[in-house]
């Protein structure tokens, strides 16, 4: 690299007589603030202020380090003043330095609500469509994404996560698949538990269970009309377990279900989206009008998904038509 040459007389015409600052010097040199501040020093020139002295209030630093969230790099590029009296100035005002995690984050974050019924929501949409996790171990990002081919989904999860942080979102592929990442704060730590079971507080109560069962819906259910122009409901995923619990809890409302049952696509099977069974894939199913109108008014309210809250419409209007025409059969427990 070639030295940057600054002539001592040079330094005492612009510094000491014309005033002018290192900014400046380095502008007219076109080198750094530090090559001419080292140019100073080697000729033994005395600083003209000491660096407390400097013109920068606690509350013009705060705006540009807290509420803006400027690196130090950028004040001092920003208010030519240099980086390491801005590093001082924090110690000097007690402002709470960024840690180098925070200090990657460029946009704006907010926090969790803290809603239950939200929360549970999330817990459920999450078990059954989302892949949670933090880059690399001491990251303060909870980062969120997934793919899918329906542009309502990838609508869905923007809804989301949108009003928390940032998204972003990818042009479709070969297949038609969209992928979608959100960056969120800690506060979404919750997210990142490797669950099998429902947690035991939404499995406990009647609303924060019918929470999460709207947000695994919205994920992994289907709610339409079969060919033989009858309503039903179908929940799939490869967590039997999980599958069974719902079923369970279900049953302990009233709502009678049929046995889980294995999906034809097997294990290793590639779907036309690309997208590969990692196991058995398992499903449960609701047909009975009856049953499925108890279903929708427990998980109706907290749906999210525009097109689950059409097949629950049209569900319904199916089941009315057809209790009109054929008279209120299998209406009853």
């Amino acid at each position: 690299m070639k030295l940057i040459e600054i002539p001592k007389n040079k330094l005492e015409q612009l510094y000491e007589k014309k005033k002018l600052t290192t900014y400046e010097i380095a502008d007219i040199y076109n080198c750094c603030q530090a090559t001419a501040w080292k140019r100073l020093r080697q000729f033994n020139f005395k600083a003209r202020f000491p660096w407390n002295a400097v013109n920068l209030p606690k509350k013009k630093l705060e705006y540009f380090y807290i509420k803006r969230k400027l690196s130090t790099w950028a004040i001092e590029e920003k208010l030519r003043i240099p980086r390491s009296t801005i590093h001082r100035k924090l110690l000097e005002y007690k402002i709470k330095r960024r840690s180098r995690a925070e200090s990657h984050i460029i946009y704006p974050r907010k926090n969790f609500s803290g809603n239950k019924l939200e929360k549970a929501y999330l817990i459920g949409f999450t078990m059954g469509d989302l892949r949670t996790r933090k880059i690399y171990p001491n990251s303060e990002t909870i980062h969120v994404d997934c793919g899918s081919t329906k542009e309502e989904q990838i609508s869905l999860v923007s809804k989301l996560f949108k009003p928390y942080g940032r998204i972003w979102i990818s042009k479709p592929n070969k297949q038609g698949a969209i992928q979608i990442e959100c960056f969120l704060n800690q506060s979404f730590d919750f997210l990142l538990k490797k669950r099998i079971l429902m947690d035991k507080w939404i499995l406990k109560n009647k609303k924060y269970f019918s929470a999460f069962l709207a947000g695994f819906t919205d994920a992994e259910g289907c709610i339409s009309i079969s060919k033989q122009k009858r309503a039903f409901y179908s929940l799939g995923n490869y967590n039997i377990k999980l599958l069974n619990e719902i079923r369970n809890r279900l049953i302990g409302f009233e709502i009678k279900c049929p046995q889980i049952i294995q999906s034809r696509s097997h294990k290793g099977y590639i779907s036309k989206e690309g997208y590969v069974n990692k196991n058995f894939y398992w499903s449960l199913v609701i047909n009975r009008k009856f049953y499925l109108l108890k279903l929708f008014d427990l998980i109706y309210p907290y749906l999210k998904h525009a097109a689950k809250i059409k097949g629950v419409e049209r569900a319904r209007k199916n089941i009315k038509i057809r209790n009109k025409k054929f008279g209120n059969i299998n209406m009853t427990s």
